[in-house]
């Protein structure tokens, strides 16, 4: 009977230390959509308890490497993208089964002002070894202000393997502006742990 057990426990364990994937966060959504009986917000609710049984404390909403008036550097990671266009089609009033999953670790820049920084490269370093994109987004695009002031500046997204955000390393995001010094974060343990 202690086997038995034994066995159970590292299966459980072995099931909450894989990542999230399209599948499964679906078929949970599928789950709390047959318990939420037409609640928006019991649905989201329910998918949510239903991740962090699974999977542990998670960040809903794209953390901020840098937020200013003028860019706004951000990453997005899978549960975070799913859970927000998921609350998007709820409000919408569409089927979740169209909610899309990306199964990616996104890095969006965003620029307010022409006077922003042009950043030419998002780079991500786990342990100071570089992990190459998956995608590369970033492009030069035309901005101009009320003033009849214009800019040709890099913005998008730029797109990682979400091993690079595993935990167990030190993680840093870096965008390299055109000129000036690099602005990075480091993330803390904690929020690794976090990151699904």
């Amino acid at each position: 009977m202690l086997l038995i057990v034994a066995a159970l426990s590292v299966a459980v364990a072995g099931q909450s230390t894989a990542p999230p994937t399209s599948a499964r966060v679906r078929a949970l959504a599928k789950e709390a959509e047959s318990r939420a009986k037409g609640d928006p917000n019991e649905l989201v609710l329910a998918l949510d308890k239903r991740f962090r049984e699974i999977w542990g404390d998670f960040e809903s909403f794209p953390i901020s490497i840098i937020r200013r008036d003028d860019i706004l550097i951000t990453l997005t990671t899978p549960y975070m993208g799913y859970r927000r266009a998921l609350v998007e089609h709820l409000r919408m009033r569409r089927g979740i089964a169209e909610v899309p999953w990306v199964d990616a670790a996104i890095v969006s820049v965003g620029l307010n002002r022409v006077d922003a920084p042009d950043i030419l490269e998002v780079v991500v370093e786990r342990d100071g070894k570089r992990i190459p994109p998956i995608a590369n987004g970033l492009k030069p695009m035309s901005f101009q202000n009320g003033n009849g002031q214009s800019a040709v500046l890099h913005a998008g997204d730029v797109s990682f393997p979400m091993s690079a955000f595993a935990p167990g390393a030190t993680v840093i995001v870096a965008a390299v502006p055109a000129s000036g010094s690099r602005i990075s974060m480091t993330f803390e343990p904690s929020q690794l742990r976090e990151l699904k």
